[in-house]
């Protein structure tokens, strides 16, 4: 069964299904696409400005208690410049001319620096975990370094909020003699609309032409023992993959028909970079859809029109299904079609679809792109996606501004290689549901729920609907203490609470509480659940169980949107005040279950925990939650 979802504007998005009456179109092949997309942006750019309006900007740091690295504007301006190139190159080959990022330069028209040196010595700046991490914000290292650096760039009129920035930190040390490299630099990249940051180590070794050197050997903290020459494709790649980020590149992986050229620079693509001129491997590219993002931004489209304008969806209507068109493709496995209309303010060049996204923070999500046609519709085909039980689809819809809308739907992949679109099924059954409890519109909500049972959905959407339409009627929920003992299964998203406290919003039972952010109310974690909690960190919800319940069984999880961009959460169990469970930092897909012996406990506590000292994103779900006796 193909299935269609529509987002109309101020509204959810909607599902039903689609047998008749959709016109199927063919894909546009990747290499049309990049002149297709540049008419769409020029009609909305042109003429562009003579000098172009954003460059990037670099800053060297240095702590107090340490010069620059040796010969760093030279080194660095080499290494930059073979970056510059990288991207050019790839910009080329997908069609879009020789577009690169504009430097910022000085008088002399070479690469200018703006030299920090810090104010605390080295030893001040903690040690950094998780590089590479894209964007998920500045941690403690990142913000030290830039707390040293902000007054430089104030001085220099560069706002970070409209500007991009690289900073090279010099927090690293190579000793050559004994053959070992540490650094504790902060390594990663964000970014804005109209902004971007990123941050990369330096030291004296860093050198362009020592990328070809297979001697000598140096052991790494990190990474172990490795030539210099792969060690430079490791920290230049990585400069070249935190650029990315700085100009607006999420992580994507590399097709089966891509693998040809390499590995994707915004995947693993910062341990493979300029690998072949050592004749070790095929080196690093430039993706399509890196490439369809890089087309509209300041620093390589040379114009900044309306660039802090917010993109806005006006249509989109969307098929997925497994009808292939593409002969190439035919007979292979693990095959989706993803087709729709879509428009929108500003313009709709391109559409970027990302699969199975959520999962290892995208590294290895195969891509797909397209270009709408005058009258919005596209379509995209994909193949050999990789087995998965919660895959996910992100599509990106690219404003002629820069601007980026985006949705996200599910699907799965069986082992055999088969997809699977149930719980587009699910969602389809459940959104008009959805879309009225989400808005409070408990009438349209029971007309909604009536028509579904009369149909015949899968017996899960029903259950879902009558708790969700149930969140609306404000019934009386009771105790576990006080449910009569002929009740031998409840689930905790039914029951009455003694205390409920939650780090943002409000506290809510089998259903997201009403806000400004996710409009659906579905406790979704990748998969729909029933019943659960929702429970943005920090939160505490508190039964009482009278001694009464034996076992309490379920998962948890972070919402669908959050996964790849919480700073992560810890979920917590305790009875009678003991801690019986506890959960490693979720960051991302992962779902922890538990199964607990309840017998005799009367006070039971469901915690979730901030992962890190930042809460950004950590909207923590209880999923399922149930007590037996």
């Amino acid at each position: 069964m193909d299935i269609i979802r529509r987002l109309l504007p101020g509204t959810l998005l909607w599902f039903a299904s689609h047998s008749a009456g959709w016109t199927a179109i063919s894909p546009v092949p990747e290499s049309e696409q990049a002149a297709l997309a540049l008419r769409i942006i020029a009609a909305d750019h042109e003429p562009r400005p003579a000098n172009p309006p954003k460059k990037l900007h670099v800053v060297y740091f240095t702590p107090a208690d340490r010069e620059p690295a040796t010969n760093y504007e030279q080194r660095l301006a080499a290494l930059l410049q073979d970056i510059r190139s990288f991207y050019a190159d790839g910009m080329q080959r997908l069609g879009f001319g020789p577009k690169t990022f504009t430097l910022a330069t000085n008088a002399q028209g070479k690469p200018l620096f703006h030299l920090v040196r810090g104010k605390k010595p080295e030893s001040a700046f903690p040690s950094w975990e998780g590089r590479n991490g894209g964007n998920t914000g500045a941690p403690s290292g990142g913000d030290m370094v830039l707390d040293e650096c902000r007054p430089a760039l104030e001085a220099a009129g560069i706002s970070l909020r409209h500007e991009t920035v690289l900073i090279f930190c010099h927090l690293a040390t190579y000793d050559e003699k004994a053959g070992t490299f540490r650094h504790h630099s902060p390594y990663f990249g964000s970014w804005t609309q109209q902004s971007g940051l990123c941050f990369a180590a330096d030291w004296a070794a860093q050198d362009i032409q020592n990328l070809v050197r297979k001697e000598p050997m140096l052991n790494d903290g990190e990474y172990g023992d490795m030539s210099l020459g792969k060690h430079m494709t490791i920290f230049i790649g990585g400069v070249a993959h935190e650029l990315g980020h700085a100009f607006a590149l999420p992580h994507c992986g590399e097709r089966w028909d891509e693998k040809t050229l390499g590995t994707s620079i915004m995947g693993a693509g910062n341990h493979t970079y300029r690998e072949e001129r050592r004749g070790e491997g095929k080196g690093s590219f430039l993706t399509m859809a890196s490439a369809m993002r890089l087309a509209t931004r300041p620093l390589f489209s040379g114009s900044d029109k309306d660039e802090a304008v917010p993109g806005r969806l006006e249509q989109c209507d969307l098929v997925l299904s497994t009808n292939l068109t593409r002969p190439e493709l035919a007979n292979r496995h693990a095959a989706l079609r993803v087709e729709g209309t879509v428009t929108g303010s500003p313009s709709i060049y391109g559409v970027v679809a990302y699969f199975d996204s959520i999962h290892d923070g995208g590294y290895r999500a195969p891509t797909a792109t397209s270009v709408p046609d005058s009258h919005g519709r596209f379509a995209i085909e994909v193949s050999d996606l990789a087995p998965c039980g919660d895959g996910n689809l992100r599509l990106e819809f690219c404003h002629a501004n820069g601007a980026v809308s985006e949705c996200r739907v599910s699907f799965a992949v069986t082992p055999n290689g088969s997809v699977d679109l149930s719980q587009w099924e699910l969602r389809t059954a459940l959104e008009p549901v959805a879309v009225s409890v989400a808005h409070d519109r408990i009438n349209d909500a029971q007309r909604a729920l009536r028509e579904l049972e009369n149909g015949n959905p899968p017996e899960l959407a029903k259950v879902i609907a009558r708790k969700l339409v149930q969140t609306l009627q404000h019934d009386v929920q009771c105790s576990p203490a006080a449910v009569s003992e002929q009740v031998t299964t409840l689930p905790l998203g039914d029951a009455l609470s003694e205390t409920a406290e939650v780090g943002w919003l409000k506290p809510a039972s089998n259903r997201i509480p009403r806000n400004g952010e996710i409009e659906s109310p579905l406790l979704d974690s990748g998969k729909i659940h029933a019943t659960g909690l929702y429970a943005h960190a920090p939160s505490k919800y508190l039964f009482n169980l009278g001694g009464k319940w034996k076992s309490l069984r379920g998962e948890a999880g972070l919402h669908s949107r959050m996964q790849g961009k919480a700073f992560g959460v810890i979920f917590v169990i305790k009875a009678d005040g003991k801690e019986v469970f506890r959960s490693a930092a979720i960051r991302d897909s992962a779902n922890p279950k538990y199964d607990l012996d309840v017998a005799g406990v009367k006070r039971l506590e469901l915690i979730v925990e901030k992962a890190t000292d930042r809460n950004g994103g950590n909207w923590g779900l209880w999923l399922d939650p149930t007590l037996y006796r």
